[in-house]
């Protein structure tokens, strides 16, 4: 590990090409007439370039919701750590104030953990995820050739089951998934026994398949688990045709057992 900031070459403003070796984890006061350098060595150079490798760590979201200050003008500076720069000013601290709220510090920290931070559950103490169109891809293709799949989701209906099962019609989907059996919503749509069998929420069948890996079909099903989630609220799940096995996914940044 570093023990000293090296500063070499600052010409920032108006210092003159100075090096400079600060030590590590002290607390150092730079002194000096008005005039001699000190914001330009402290502030313009130093905390400028701590600030910067700091922000270019984050997204390219983060980034633009923070003010930046320019590169400071210095051939290199080595062992600099991110930095904060606490203003002189007059500050109104209430009885919740904390050191970072005072300087600030706390909405970066607030980026850095939204960013890199790994949620838990507070209840199950499972992982909080959410499943992007790749997991259910990735899921997919680590499946044997051949694999007959069904791709579906759940949704919401009214209680006019038949006017809901027009409207699923318009949207382009052709069948639903009830009681482990595939209907076609043509056939069933003026079928009360079939309707006895629906509550308030349905299975529509998005797309089945049987897997091969080539790009075509990876296209396809990228968009079938697009319109699934779309469909299903955040919610899509992989049906396994040979054993009525399931895989679910959501897109709700949910934790497992919520």
């Amino acid at each position: 590990m570093i023990e000293n900031i090296l500063i070499k070459g600052a010409k920032t403003h108006n210092l003159k090409n100075i090096d400079v070796e600060l030590p590590r984890g002290k607390f150092i006061v730079v002194t000096g007439v008005s005039g001699s350098g000190k914001s330009s060595l402290t502030i313009d150079t130093l905390y400028a370039e701590g600030q910067r490798r700091y922000v270019e760590s984050l997204s390219s979201y983060a980034r633009q919701f923070l003010n930046r200050m320019n590169k400071p003008d210095v051939e290199y500076i080595k062992g600099i750590s991110p930095a904060i720069a606490i203003e002189q000013k007059v500050t109104t601290t209430t009885t919740r104030s904390t050191v970072g709220t005072l300087t600030e510090i706390y909405d970066y920290l607030r980026l850095l953990y939204a960013r890199i931070g790994i949620t838990y559950s507070p209840i199950f103490g499972n992982k909080v995820k959410k499943d992007e169109v790749v997991d259910v891809i990735e899921y997919i293709q680590k499946q044997n050739s051949g694999e007959k799949l069904l791709i579906g989701t759940t949704t919401k209906i009214s209680s006019d089951i038949g006017a809901s099962l027009e409207l699923l019609l318009q949207k382009g989907i052709t069948r639903v998934y009830i009681k482990n059996e595939i209907y076609k919503i043509e056939d069933i749509i003026d079928d009360k026994s079939v309707q006895k069998k629906i509550s308030d929420s349905i299975d529509i069948v998005i797309d089945r398949l049987v897997y091969e890996p080539n790009d075509d079909l990876l296209m396809r099903i990228s968009d079938s688990v697009q319109t699934a989630f779309e469909e299903g609220n955040g919610t899509c799940y992989i049906l396994h045709i040979s054993n009525n096995k399931s895989v679910n996914f959501n897109n709700r940044f949910e934790s497992d057992g919520i």
